[in-house]
């Protein structure tokens, strides 16, 4: 399988290259700024320093057509953003070679994932580019943990997962509307504790891509545009989100699948001030009720001989202080915020760690109204994906 593609990569670049020379495709108009890539990648399973299993080989195979912006357009985050590119790919990748243990038949399989992505250089010329590509998606068809027939496969517990993927890589133009690239990616996988296990699959791998161009690249693309002064806005909302994870019902560390799933649900206000075109600084309130809480202290209850265990709504509630950042492009912000439980305690059973942190991406649908969807998580470590909807009571005057 990674033969053949390594084959199908080789063949599209061959292929491009005769299309490009034999039609002379600067006689063709083509619509502007459109490209299509094929990139592969090898590389192997992120480890601690004192984890060692068998086999560690993983390999893909992306291909992405996007759109690259210039400055034809006029506006002012494509300028701020260095003229970033964006679109849409699919990952094709094989980790059968991921043997977490000697006794394992099999890896984790050959999973696909559908995803968007942004790219935005940090230092370019007329053939050189140096930057950094930010993806997310969804990924399927994952060979995961499984009692009978997977039970070493303890990274992750479901075929479906959340896709993410940070790059970094440089690019060289050359002749024939052909760019070639070079870099280094970091992959996550992770269904956010919806089902257990679920310590996620960590991925480092070395890429390489082949892109064709419908356009030339020129120094005229990244000319430099004035960017208007700005004056600080304050920006205050409000939103109600939820989510589901999987908790342990008898709390058997031993059996990934004895959990059953309970609901997250948060109400949150933060008041922030915009600071530029593309960032805000501010601080969050957070109040969420988390619904295992009463059932913490009722088995605590009955594993200590008490019949009756005293519960209320207050012991699935916990309050939550944040320092909230965002960087913006358009109506798409993402967002990476950091909180402490001041009160540490959820369900009179201390909450460890005392800090969370909550990364993911807001979207403005209107002056006032946003969708948001994050991962909330524990030391990096995901506790659950929260979806969100909110509405700003002071209107942004740039949407």
């Amino acid at each position: 399988m990674d033969m053949i593609r390594y084959i199908f990569f080789a063949l599209l670049m061959a292929m491009c290259h005769a299309a490009s020379a034999v039609l002379r495709v600067d006689s063709i108009r083509f619509p502007q700024q459109i490209y299509l890539s094929a990139l592969v990648r090898q590389g192997s399973l992120l480890l601690s320093p004192r984890e060692d299993i068998p086999q560690n080989y993983c390999a893909g195979l992306d291909v992405r057509l996007g759109w690259q912006t210039d400055n034809s357009s006029g506006n002012l985050f494509d300028a701020l953003y260095r003229y970033p590119h964006y679109g849409l790919g699919y990952y094709m990748g094989n980790m059968n070679g991921i043997i977490m243990n000697s006794s394992a038949q099999a890896g984790f399989g050959k999973p696909a994932a559908l995803y968007v992505f942004f790219g935005s250089p940090v230092l370019h010329s007329k053939r050189w580019t140096a930057g950094y590509t930010i993806s997310a998606g969804m990924s399927y068809n994952f060979n995961a943990y499984d009692p009978e027939e997977a039970p070493y496969n303890m990274l992750i517990g479901s075929k479906q997962n959340a896709y993410i993927d940070l790059s970094l890589d440089v690019s060289l133009t050359l002749p024939l509307r052909t760019t070639l690239s070079a870099g280094l990616s970091f992959q996550h996988f992770s269904n956010g504790s919806y089902q257990k296990p679920n310590k996620g699959i960590n991925l480092l791998s070395g890429t390489l891509a082949y892109q064709w161009n419908s356009f030339r690249r020129s120094d005229k693309m990244y000319a430099r545009t004035a960017i208007p002064a700005w004056e600080n806005m304050l920006e205050w909302y409000i939103l109600s989100g939820g989510g589901v994870r999987m908790i342990d019902t008898d709390f058997d560390k031993s059996n990934p699948r004895s959990g059953r799933r309970w609901s997250c649900n948060t109400i949150s206000s933060a008041a922030l001030v915009q600071t530029s075109f593309r960032r805000k600084f501010g601080v969050g309130l957070d109040l969420f009720y988390f619904d295992w809480g009463q059932h913490v202290l009722q088995y605590r209850a009955g594993k200590e001989g008490k019949k009756d265990a005293k519960t209320s709504i207050a012991d699935n509630m916990a309050l939550g202080l944040y320092l909230a950042h965002e960087v913006g492009y358009k109506r798409v912000w993402m967002i990476t915020d950091l909180g402490v439980y001041p009160f540490g305690r959820v369900g009179d059973n201390p909450v460890n760690p005392r800090i969370y942190e909550r990364v993911g991406i807001k979207w403005h649908l209107s002056d006032r109204l946003f969708a948001g969807i994050a991962i909330k998580a524990h030391g990096a470590k995901a506790d659950y994906v929260e979806w969100s909807l909110g509405y700003s009571l002071i209107k942004n005057r740039l949407l």
